[in-house]
């Protein structure tokens, strides 16, 4: 078995989050590339999820074009079989990332001047691109929402296993595979991501001004979290953020033109 705990005291947000994430594994069927979820423990302000052992490990860093097309064939699978009767029950993603894909408004309410003199200049003309984006994810798919590779498991067998949900949200299924591209960016600038976009099929039904919006949101959430204090007990949050910022901007860029 995998145990997991965190205590409401020590770790409030995180100890939610597994009350939230146990809400979501106890519907997600079997048939879904998930570990199974076999039970919640709550004692005194702990919280505890256990699942069956899960034998994988993560995808190597840089992503390598055969772990990340397997990991996108993975996504268009489980969008061909969506569990019934789940996604009614999430919340929609448009909605959850309305907020986040709000941050280049907030760094122009804030006067703040971003380094790179491109962003800079269209921080408002960005704004509305990411706001129009984030429109575009609306749909009835089970997405993850949290997607990279220390949420995913490479199974010896071939097989996939996609872990950590309390983030699950009802949308586009490709948003998933766009935040898997972002991370492989981050570790290899030169990866054409593009060329991936316009031929997977879990981007099928994504058009070119939906995908270039809901990057502009991604860019919007990190660059803007990126500029705010360190988190306690987070060390290397905004590292983390300021590393995808940059690959957000960059890919977007080449998009733009």
């Amino acid at each position: 078995m995998f145990a997991k705990a965190v205590s409401h005291g020590l770790n409030g947000p995180g100890a939610a989050l597994h009350a939230r994430e146990a809400e979501i594994a106890a519907m997600l069927p079997a048939s879904m590339p998930v570990p199974k979820f076999l039970g919640r423990i709550r004692w005194d302000d702990w919280e505890a999820l256990i699942f069956d052992q899960a034998p994988g490990v993560n995808p190597q860093l840089p992503w390598g074009a055969d772990e990340l097309i397997r990991v996108l064939d993975t996504l268009a699978q489980l969008a061909d079989q969506q569990p019934a009767g789940i996604t009614s029950l999430l919340p929609a993603l448009e909605v959850d990332l309305r907020e986040d894909a709000s941050g280049f408004a907030r760094i122009m309410a804030d006067e703040w001047i971003p380094a790179d003199p491109w962003l800079a200049q269209n921080l408002e003309a960005l704004h509305e691109l990411a706001i129009e984006g984030i429109g575009a994810l609306a749909g009835n798919q089970l997405v993850h929402t949290d997607l990279r590779s220390d949420n995913i498991l490479l199974g010896e067998d071939g097989g996939v296993l996609l872990v950590d949900w309390p983030w699950a949200s009802r949308g586009a299924a490709w948003y998933d595979a766009l935040t898997v591209l972002v991370e492989a960016r981050i570790f290899d600038p030169a990866l054409d991501a593009d060329a991936i976009a316009s031929s997977h099929r879990i981007f099928a039904s994504a058009s070119s001004d939906a995908l270039t919006g809901a990057l502009a949101g991604l860019a919007a959430y990190y660059v803007d979290a990126a500029r705010r204090p360190e988190v306690p007990g987070l060390p290397t949050l905004r590292s983390y953020h300021a590393k995808q910022a940059t690959a957000c901007v960059a890919w977007l860029k080449a998009r733009l033109g």
